[in-house]
């Protein structure tokens, strides 16, 4: 401009036009016009400077993004455990403050340390701490290597301030949850294991009796039937598919309304024919929600069968008793008691007792007293000795050999131990079942008893020749072998019943020492 202005005076020269006035105020303007510029360049300048410092801070925040971003990306892997999440987090976290080159962190979580490749301590740092479930676990810490220019907290940005809070934050509530997802699934995993364990069918119920769910227990073989019947009304079991009466339902569904209403467990038991054959079930209803119960149905066939089958042997081992009483021990006392009608008879006739009849009472009195012991030995053949188990055996051994013309062997090493009297009970009768079964049905000419010690287990078996279980009674069907079954479990002993290695049949049963066996009875009777 200012060349413009030289020319045009230049031109009014050479045209012979002076005039000052002109030429000043074409100076103040060329002026005015250079400070304007001027000031124009220094707000561009300004505003340089602001965008510079606004892109800075839009590239720190956008690190500040990219670390949330990539945490959150770690949490969402379900595989990652806490201690792999936390050293990735430790990774991760420098490259979101300034100085990422120099920038270091530690994270310390209980007793547990995660730390960068380069950490060192230094005191330019910032730290936070780390807090889940209310109490503190742990602490974020982050490290300068170097010094730099002090900003709003000591070398650090108020945002990084912020940034670590919100780290420290989420690591805590990730740890939280995490614990809480390993307990739930700790929970479930021993929730399973214990249902897995339980033999009963439990359904769920509501209260219009729509099945909503299920776990089949040992009722494996109509766990297809239920998962149709899912989602609709149980009297489509008896209505459509005929599978229960609908009586039976009908009654379930009474107690089902009485446990909603009162909120206490029913407990009841069905006796329903299915495809033919008749089943004993004892069901138990319990509250699980407002409007819907549990249903634990348990097969108890068996358990009646043995409850009526125990009290037919008692009633034939009272009637048998009661003859053998009559035609035996009557018998002897009758006879005394003619005897001694007529040594009385002679008496008061004066003519003076016979030595003979004398003798002949004597002599039927020892009978009768001989024949009560058997009786008596018959009905509690176990003294409570501590060997009187073993006398037991021996002499139920030599009864065995003399009654059904058999070869009978007692092999021990050490006393048997089985803790009370009651356990010597069940052992003996379980043997003597075991030999009945030999003579019987298995038409054994030898059985040997045998006892032996195992570490602290007690091993009673009993084995014979005959033609083995293959070949004699079912194993299902034979009430004998569910007696013997059920006096094992009463006494806490386990009981194997089979066809030997060499043939013939073995029945092995095991139980603890004596003071291992009360132990374990005293826990049964704090479960019952």
């Amino acid at each position: 401009m200012t060349e413009g202005i030289k020319a045009r005076s230049a031109r009014g020269a050479s045209s012979g036009e002076t005039d000052p006035g002109k030429l000043a105020a074409s100076l103040a303007a060329g002026r005015k016009e250079i400070a304007r510029l001027k000031r124009q360049i220094g707000r561009l300048k300004e505003e340089e400077q602001r965008n510079e410092g606004t892109a800075y801070d839009l590239r720190e925040r956008v690190k500040e993004l990219n670390c949330l971003y990539s945490i959150s990306s770690i949490v969402e892997r379900r595989d990652t455990s806490v201690g792999e999440f936390l050293q990735e987090t430790v990774n991760i976290i420098p490259d979101a403050w300034q100085y990422p080159k120099i920038t270091c962190c530690r994270i310390v979580l209980e007793n547990d340390i995660f730390v960068t490749p380069n950490f060192r301590r230094t005191k330019w740092m910032q730290s936070r701490r780390i807090v889940a479930d209310g109490s503190e676990i742990g602490s974020l810490e982050v490290f300068y290597l170097r010094k730099k220019p002090e900003k709003d907290e000591g070398p650090f940005l108020k945002e990084e301030r912020s940034l670590i809070n919100v780290i420290a934050e989420r690591i805590g509530a990730i740890v939280e949850r995490r614990r809480r997802e390993e307990a739930l699934q700790e929970s479930e995993e021993q929730n399973r294991a214990l249902l897995s364990a339980i033999p009963d069918l439990i359904f769920q119920v509501d209260r219009s009796g729509t099945l909503l769910g299920f776990h089949e227990g040992t009722f494996a073989g109509i766990r297809e039937s239920l998962r149709e019947l899912v989602g609709k009304s149980v009297y489509f079991i008896s209505d459509e598919k005929g599978f229960l009466p609908r009586r039976a339902l009908e009654q379930c569904m009474i107690y089902v309304t009485r446990a909603l209403v009162t909120g206490k467990a029913q407990i009841f038991e069905q006796h329903i024919s299915i495809d033919g054959k008749v089943r004993d079930f004892e069901v138990r209803i319990v509250v699980s929600r407002e409007d819907e119960i549990l249903c634990m149905v348990r097969d108890i066939t068996l358990r009646k069968r043995l409850e009526r089958e125990i009290l037919e042997i008692s009633g034939r081992e009272q009637r048998r008793i009661g003859q053998d009483l009559h035609d035996s021990l009557c018998q002897h006392l009758a006879g005394i008691g003619f005897l001694s009608k007529a040594l009385e008879i002679q008496i008061a006739s004066g003519t003076g007792p016979k030595r003979d009849d004398a003798a002949e009472i004597v002599r039927l009195i020892d009978q009768a007293i001989t024949l009560t012991r058997g009786f008596a030995r018959g009905l509690n053949p176990v003294r409570l000795e501590a060997d009187g188990l073993l006398n037991g055996l021996l002499e139920l051994a030599v009864n065995s050999e003399r009654l059904f013309n058999i070869k009978c062997i007692v092999e021990f090493e050490d006393p048997i131990l089985p803790g009370d009297s009651e356990a010597a009970l069940h052992l003996y009768r379980i043997v003597q079942e075991a030999l009945s079964n030999a003579v019987k049905h298995g038409r054994a000419g030898t059985v040997t008893i045998r006892f032996r010690k195992e570490g602290r287990q007690n091993v009673l078996s009993v084995k014979d020749d005959g033609v083995g279980f293959a070949n004699t009674v079912s194993r299902s069907n034979g009430i004998g072998l569910n007696i013997m079954n059920y006096r094992a479990s009463v006494i806490g002993a386990s009981l194997n019943i089979g066809d030997g290695p060499e043939g013939g049949a073995l029945v092995v049963c095991t139980f603890e020492d004596g003071g291992n066996a009360k132990e374990k009875e005293e826990d049964r009777r704090k479960w019952r």
